[in-house]
């Protein structure tokens, strides 16, 4: 996630903190301290022996902090259970809305998937119950006070995380259970269309309410939206190979040639990007905006073999679009060289890729209102 750093590593997993979730502490910083002791009448505490000003506003930032520790361990829960199960987590960020486990791949068995998304909620749960239990046996006002807003806080977030609404826990817990029935498209699209319907539903509310509630509304949709076209690109392009799509007729260019001329290429054939081939070999891959990193009056005297992108990615005729498309996006690649063997039998673009999806979209739409 971009605008994030990073704060450490648990577990080999990276944990990063983005610049948003400064601002998030900050205001609930400030709604805690300056609403401490209506918070603490809310709780049953008559007297938490709190004064209002540096001190309210000093545990107001504790407990603020807190709430990302325990939104941390959420998502850790997440994640632990992932890599157990053979699934590789790239980071987790602390950001806005809470956090995000960036799994490399979302489990596509459904009890697997049931028993990810469950443990986060449950681990809330176990806070909240270890928070509230210790809220009771203590007898000091203002750690009290603390531990049960804690534990109030952890029993919101474990509920709010089992709506049964994309992309919420509870959303992908609904998912799994409908492809148990359903094929796995169908099971993404009605779990995200119940998270868009909440989405609307929670920012009608926050019109009256909250506005904070419409960000989150907002963000529900569209995260619940992103998710279901993920999946169908992926679905949809699992069904193909690179050869069903690749273009055959593979213009190349020297590494010898100047800047001017590989311009002058593009003009004339219509393409921005070539691999670059040397002594039978491909050496590399050239795209204007390679060219463009070259100042004007040195076009003429700058070879491509001096701007070409070195470190390049080779795909084989037999390699599946899908897992070529994550790889696109992984790695911003437009086009990527296909090699059989040692020989250049092709190149896919994510022209080539963007078209034969909408081409096959349009099949499945054609074959759900045939059947």
């Amino acid at each position: 996630m971009k605008g994030s750093i990073k704060l450490g590593t648990v577990f080999g997993i990276p944990i990063k903190l983005h610049f948003t979730l400064i601002f998030i502490v900050i205001l609930v910083a400030w709604s805690i301290g300056a609403n401490v002791l209506l918070l603490a009448d809310m709780l049953g505490i008559e007297d938490p022996g709190i004064t209002t000003g540096l001190q309210s506003y000093t545990i107001g930032l504790v407990l603020a902090v807190g709430l990302f520790v325990s939104v941390l361990i959420h998502e850790m829960a997440h994640s632990i259970v992932s890599i157990k199960n053979g699934i590789k987590v790239n980071e987790i960020s602390l950001w806005l809305f809470g956090g995000v486990s960036a799994l490399e791949e979302i489990p596509r068995d459904p009890n697997l998937e049931i028993k990810v998304s469950a443990v986060g909620p449950l681990s809330s749960l176990g806070i909240a119950l270890f928070c509230f239990i210790g809220g009771m046996l203590t007898t000091h006002g203002i750690l009290t006070f603390m531990l049960l807003y804690t534990s109030f806080i952890n029993f919101f977030l474990a509920g709010f995380n089992l709506i049964p609404a994309f992309p919420m826990d509870g959303g992908r817990i609904l998912r799994a259970l409908l492809a148990k029935k359903y094929p796995y498209i169908k099971a993404t699209k009605a779990a995200a269309d119940v998270g868009k319907a909440f989405a609307v539903l929670l920012g009608i509310i926050g019109l009256f309410f909250n506005i904070f509630l419409i960000l989150i509304a907002f963000f529900i949709y569209i995260a619940a939206s992103q998710e279901s076209q993920s999946v169908l690109f992926k679905e949809v392009l699992s069904r193909i190979n690179v050869r069903n799509i690749m273009s055959e007729d593979v213009k190349t260019v020297s590494p010898d040639i100047t800047i001017e001329e590989f311009i002058k290429i593009v003009i004339k054939l219509h393409h921005t990007g070539f691999p670059v081939v040397s002594s039978g070999k491909v050496v590399g891959i050239v795209t204007m905006s390679d060219s463009k990193k070259v100042p004007d009056d040195m076009i003429y005297t700058t070879k491509v073999g001096q701007v070409m992108e070195e470190n390049i990615i080779c795909v084989s005729p037999d390699d599946n679009v899908g897992d070529i498309w994550e790889t696109m996006m992984k790695e911003q690649f437009g086009r990527f060289p296909v090699m059989d063997g040692d020989e250049l039998v092709g190149i896919i673009t994510r022209s080539d890729i963007l078209h034969s999806f909408n081409v096959l979209s349009e099949v499945e739409k054609v074959r759900e209102e045939e059947f």
